[in-house]
Formats: structure tokens, sequence, C-alpha cells
């Protein structure tokens, strides 16, 4: 079965067992980490689109789990807000979507008792902010922040997949070229798009600088980056190794800003970028 499975065009079957990627017959426990992980999975389901040809995202999104696995989650509440944040964060900075209304994620059991343990359906919607309703009582009821879920969504993408990009006319003084260079190569940046780089791999997305030559230490998505005419935001994603921008750590999910020129560090050195004008 995998992981995610969609059984209407709102509805989806979750098997957290398949999402853990736990052997046959052992228990899966569900938390938080596991939840976000699943939310996201049905996050990437989404095919509509906008009459200009823009995704659009679900942003409401109802998750039903088993009573026993409710009633652990429920006390994880703190822990599952920080997880759904994380995880939808890096979920949208590889996206180019729109969202119609503020993001809301809620947890409730199954009231008739037939979902097994380690199971769970997720409802999805559209519903503009003002229309969302009040969560009823014993619900747990998770409303982000629209930056820290879509904010990165909303940058342009190249119109396809490419390892190269190019900077507006007006970076830097007279126009000067910035590029992003690494001992396996270079790919020049554009300012106020916000570009994953990551080790290469068959599933990148469209908007992705794939860092040839990159060891096993370099993630797959190990952070985003966006130029500014005389700056640069460097964001490392929530489950990505350690990144430091100038000597100076990024928090998981969180990113820095410093002036040109940057030195990125990988994984504790494994891998030195700079990013300059040219």
């Amino acid at each position: 079965m995998a992981p995610v499975r969609k059984e209407t065009v709102d509805q989806f079957r979750v098997s957290f067992a398949e999402l853990a990627k736990t052997k046959r017959g052992d228990v899966v426990q569900v938390d938080p980490f596991l939840i976000a992980r699943a939310i996201a999975a049905v996050m990437r389901e989404c095919t509509v689109r906008s009459a200009a040809g823009r995704s659009i995202l679900w942003n409401e999104y109802r998750m039903v789990l088993a009573r026993q696995d409710f009633d652990l989650v429920r006390s994880l509440q703190g822990p599952l807000e920080k997880d759904l944040q994380q995880v939808l964060t890096q979920e949208a900075a590889a996206r180019e979507a729109d969202l119609v209304g503020e993001p809301r994620i809620t947890v409730v059991f199954d009231e008739s008792d037939e979902l097994a343990a380690g199971q769970g359906v997720v409802r999805v919607a559209f519903v503009p902010t003002e229309r969302l309703v009040q969560p009823r009582a014993g619900e747990m009821t998770v409303r982000l922040d629209s930056w820290a879920v879509a904010g990165e969504i909303v940058a342009r993408a190249p119109k396809a997949p490419t390892d190269t990009m190019f900077v507006d006319d007006s970076a830097g003084a007279g126009g000067e070229r910035c590029t992003l260079q690494w001992p396996g190569g270079e790919a020049r940046l554009e300012v106020g798009v916000t570009i994953v780089v990551g080790r290469p791999h068959a599933e990148a997305p469209a908007r992705f600088i794939s860092l040839t030559g990159a060891g096993a230490k370099v993630n797959k998505q190990h952070f985003w980056i966006a130029l500014g005419t005389s700056t640069v935001r460097v964001g490392r994603f929530a489950t990505a190794n350690p990144v430091h921008v100038n000597g100076q750590a990024v928090v998981a999910a969180e990113e820095l800003e410093a002036p040109l020129p940057v030195e990125i560090s990988l994984s504790r050195g494994d891998l030195i970028l700079t990013v300059r004008r040219r």
C-alpha cells in the first residue's frame, strides 16, 4: 500500500506504517513528525490550477486518526505545531502556488472507531479565511502563520528545470552577475527568486540547483537561497544537515540574511559554497 492513497477528490487514506517504513508486522507509533509528513504528502497531490495556470494548494486539512493514536498525539500539541510548521515550510519552499486562505490543520479521532491504529484519513478543502469554522470541543486545531507555510511559494519559478539562473539586469552595481560557486560547478542567481539547492537526484523540483560532485552528507534538498540586490537569504530545510552562513549556524526550518559576498558551509565543512558578484 502506498503511504498516501487518493480515495476521492478531497479525501486521502494514510498508512503511517508505510510512511515510517516500518517492518511488516511492527507496530507504528503515530507522532507529530509522521502527521506532518502525511500532510506534506497530501499537499503534493494537489493538482488544481488557477485560470492563469498557477498551482493552488488546499489550505484546510482535517486529519482523522484512530482513537488510541489521537489520545497520544493530543498531549503533544506543542511538538505537533512545530513539526507541521517545519515540514510544511520545507514543502512550500519547493512549490510555486497560491493559497485561498489561512492554512489550518485540524486533528480529530474517529468517533465510529472504524479506523485501525496506524491508519488515518485526510480531508482537504479550499476555504477562505473568513469562512473557517471554529473548532469543536476535543479537536486539535493548528492555525499556522501564513508566511511560515506559504512564504516561499510565491516566488516565480523558471518555465523549465535548469541548473543555471540569470540575474536581473538591475542586480548589483552596473548590472553585475551574481554566482553560486562550489568545487563541482557554479550557477547564476536571479534577484527575487527562491531556489532549492542540494545533491543531484531524480525528483528534484523545478527551481533547483544540482550540486554536482556533492557527497552523501549533502542532502537532496539541503537549503534554499534567495538573492537580493545586496544581500542573500539562506534557509535550512527542517531535516537537513547543518548549514552555516559566514560561520553562523542556520536553525532548522529558518533562514539567515547576510550581505554579499557570502560563504555557505554544508555539513560542517563537507562542502563549501560561495555567493559573489562576477
